[in-house]
């Protein structure tokens, strides 16, 4: 996820952290996930973590590396360095491996996501972590600190939501690119979480405010780097949360079709009938949804709780739920 990030075409900053003049105002951006902008004084830019200069932060094959290596690397090099056309294995974007290759000692885009990945785990510094290094505005802004990096890259630890929204944001964008002929005979739309937490499934009446109609609808735009309506979407994917875990909803328009896709074990209450178990969410959601389609294409009146639902067999199943967002995505 974190390479995703850096090495995005979506992202105009390439790993370095955000200073922040104090006369700057968020005023927004076109661009769907935006690496902030680089500062103009180099002089500001320093290491994440600060160590001691011959305190090794992580070994390889290779041997020790210390903190003065990962200060050359990335800052005293890449300051000095114009620049240089990088040749590397498959890579599409080269700007990463610009701070890591050498004549000497080319780095490969494996090699390079290895070093980043265990520099970012090596952060500690609490002002340091609570800093935004991603920032993405459309449809709403969502920030992503060194922190929420750092909880991307710890095992059997599931994505917060904001991070969880980001990727979607790619796969989004990344669907746009597809061959023409492929978008229009299968058209997705891809939801983030935003409608899940304001249907408030889970949550009592007195602590939830049900949302607007306007703002239900909203979860069916378009994505800013694509050019459709809904209505000639014929998926529509629909992330859903049940104790803690993330499931998916495949909305069928065609053939009137709705696929749930669960990756936890089925619990022994509804083992005799496994569909008990989304019975409760498949009745909000589609009660909610019908609101926000229908603000989308006038007179429909259709009821996805009416239309022929299954449970999708032969997923892999995560056995303690810490890793369904990275199963769902």
């Amino acid at each position: 996820m974190t390479v995703i990030l850096l090495s995005s075409d979506l992202n105009k900053r390439r790993g370095c952290l955000l200073y922040k003049n104090e006369k700057e105002v968020d005023s927004g951006s076109p661009s769907e996930v935006e690496i902030l902008e680089n500062p103009t004084d180099s002089n500001k830019r320093k290491l994440l973590h600060v160590l001691d200069d011959s305190e090794v932060v992580y070994e390889d094959e290779e041997g020790p590396i210390t903190q003065a290596d990962l200060q050359r690397w990335f800052v005293d090099d890449l300051d000095k360095r114009a620049p240089v056309k990088v040749s590397t294995d498959g890579c599409t974007n080269d700007y990463v491996m610009v701070g890591l290759s050498t004549k000497d000692m080319p780095v490969t885009k494996a090699d390079s996501i290895d070093v980043l990945c265990d520099y970012i785990m090596a952060i500690e510094d609490d002002t340091t972590l609570e800093m935004t290094w991603v920032r993405s505005f459309n449809p709403f802004k969502i920030e992503i600190s060194v922190k929420d990096l750092q909880n991307i890259l710890t095992i059997n630890q599931d994505k917060i939501l904001r991070c969880f929204d980001m990727v979607v944001r790619l796969h989004a964008n990344k669907e746009s690119r597809r061959p023409k002929e492929e978008i229009i005979n299968n058209r997705k739309h891809y939801m983030d979480m935003r409608f899940w937490r304001m249907v408030g499934f889970g949550k009592l009446p007195k602590y939830h405010q049900d949302p607007t109609t306007e703002e239900l609808a909203k979860t069916l735009d378009c994505w800013s780097s694509m050019n459709y309506y809904i209505t000639g979407c014929r998926y529509v994917l629909m992330p859903w949360k049940f104790n803690g875990c993330h499931a998916l909803f495949v909305i069928d328009h065609v053939k009137k079709h709705v696929t749930f896709i669960d990756f936890t074990p089925t619990q022994d209450w509804c083992k005799h009938m496994p569909y008990k178990s989304f019975m409760e969410a498949i009745i909000m959601a589609s009660k909610k949804y019908k609101i926000a389609y229908s603000k989308k294409h006038s007179g429909w009146a259709e009821d996805i709780f009416k239309w022929e639902h299954t449970i999708q067999t032969g997923v892999p199943i995560d056995l303690r739920g810490f890793n369904t967002s990275y199963l769902v995505l």
